[in-house]
């Protein structure tokens, strides 16, 4: 099972070499690692990419925010203009974070103090119905042995 593409495949060293290698794998990895940047460092990223031909005579590439060119252009004065690909991730990344934020207020206020013990939660944007099969925690109806598991200091 890949989780960056959520798709499975027969395991066997080849058709895992072969998926890894494909260009839908690579972008679908590229995409994952992107949504934890910080904002002003995908910007930045996005503006430093030479200018796209296509999405400059056309308005609009079918690669979106995964096309090795910039999407961002410059009206007459100079002032920068972001294509709505870009405002739409920017957009889904201060909801993600106005999420966390709310659920980091609520766990402290449930508990009464703020600076007690931290609680654990997922990283920004993450929500346990999305994670992949690797990643969900045991269901909460069945019992589960923690005994035979491993911990990270």
């Amino acid at each position: 099972y890949c989780d960056f593409c959520k798709c499975s495949f027969p395991d066997n060293a080849t058709n895992r070499q072969k998926h890894n290698n494909g260009a839908v794998h690579k972008s679908n990895r590229q995409f994952h690692y992107d949504w934890f940047k910080e904002p002003e460092e995908f910007i930045q990223e996005q503006m430093n990419k030479p200018p796209c031909r296509h999405y400059l005579s056309q308005g609009y590439c079918n690669y979106q925010l995964q096309c090795r060119y910039s999407h961002i252009t410059y009206d007459p004065t100079g002032q920068v203009i972001y294509p709505p690909e870009l405002l739409n991730w920017l957009q889904e990344r201060q909801r993600a974070d106005q999420a966390a934020m709310m659920a980091v207020k609520t766990t402290a206020t449930a508990s009464g103090d703020i600076n007690k013990n931290p609680k654990y939660r997922l990283p920004r944007g993450w929500k346990v119905r999305e994670l992949p099969p690797s990643l969900k925690p045991p269901p909460p109806s069945q019992p589960y042995s923690w005994n035979n598991s491993g911990f990270w200091d």
